[in-house]
C-alpha cells in the first residue's frame, strides 16, 4: 500500500511539475516589454484562472508611428487552450506584418486556423492599430468582447460584427466581419480584455461587469495606463 501511495506521490509531483514548465513557457508567449510611443500610454497583465490558458494579447510594432494590438480568447481551458493560444501567437506574429488592415488579418487568421481547429473549439479575437500620426484606432472583431473607449465623460462600447476563428469558412464569415475606425483624442482610453475579467464572480455568483470596469476607469482617467490597469485588477480582487 505504501508503495502505491508512493508511485502516486511521484506521478502527481511529476506532473505537477511539467505544469509548472507548461506555465512558464506560456508566459514567455506573452510580450516580455511593453511598446513605448510618444503618445501612447501602454499597461497589460494576464493571470490564468489555471496553471495555463488560452488567454492570449500582442503587440506588433508597424513602424514608428503604428501599434498593432491583439487580445484572444480561446474556447475552453487548460492545456489544450494553451496549444491553440501558441498557434494563434505563430499566426498573428506572421500576418500582422503583412496584413494590411485588421479585417484583413482576421479573414486570412480564420483560413489558417479553420482546418487545424477540434469541431468544438473556436477563438475569440480584437484586433487594432493604433496610428499616432492620424490619431486614430483602427479594428475589427472576430466575437470578441468588445473595446470600451472612453473620451472626456464618454463611454461607448466599440463592437464591429464578426464572427469567432475557426467556427466556418465559408463566405459568411467574410461578410459578417466589419472593420471600424475611431478618432482619439488626447486623453482617451481604450481598454482590450477577456471575459475573464467582465465575468469574474463573487462569493455570491455576482459579475463583475462591463459597468464596473468602466467606473474604474473613469476614477482613474487621469492617471497612468499602469495605474488604470492596476486599479481595475484590485477592483475585481476585491
Amino acid at each position: 500500500e505504501n508503495s502505491k501511495l508512493i508511485a502516486t506521490s511521484l506521478e502527481r509531483e511529476r506532473f505537477q511539475q511539467e505544469m509548472m514548465v507548461a506555465q512558464q513557457m506560456q508566459k514567455r508567449l506573452l510580450p516580455q516589454r511593453i511598446p513605448a510611443y510618444k503618445s501612447l500610454d501602454v499597461a497589460a497583465v494576464s493571470e490564468p484562472s489555471l496553471e495555463v490558458g488560452g488567454d492570449y494579447y500582442d503587440f506588433m510594432a508597424l513602424g514608428s508611428d503604428r501599434l498593432g494590438v491583439v487580445v484572444g480568447d480561446v474556447s475552453g481551458k487548460g492545456v489544450s487552450a494553451a496549444f491553440y493560444m501558441a498557434e494563434v501567437k505563430g499566426i498573428f506574429q506572421a500576418l500582422s506584418r503583412v496584413a494590411g488592415s485588421p479585417r484583413d488579418l482576421l479573414l486570412s487568421a480564420n483560413l489558417a486556423l479553420v482546418d487545424s481547429l477540434e469541431r468544438n473549439a473556436f477563438i475569440s479575437l480584437l484586433y487594432a492599430i493604433f496610428d499616432t500620426t492620424k490619431s486614430n484606432v483602427t479594428l475589427a472583431r472576430a466575437g470578441h468582447c468588445p473595446m470600451i473607449h472612453i473620451s472626456g465623460e464618454t463611454t461607448r462600447m466599440v463592437r464591429p460584427s464578426g464572427l469567432g476563428l475557426g467556427l466556418t469558412h465559408d463566405k459568411i464569415f467574410e461578410e459578417s466581419t466589419e472593420e471600424m475606425s475611431i478618432t482619439l483624442r488626447n486623453g482617451d482610453i481604450c481598454i482590450f480584455y477577456t471575459d475573464g475579467l467582465s465575468e469574474s464572480r463573487n462569493s455570491e455568483g455576482e459579475e463583475f461587469g462591463y459597468d464596473r470596469i468602466v467606473d474604474v476607469a473613469l476614477h482613474s482617467q487621469k492617471d497612468s495606463a499602469e495605474s488604470i490597469k492596476d486599479s481595475i485588477v484590485q477592483e475585481v480582487r476585491n
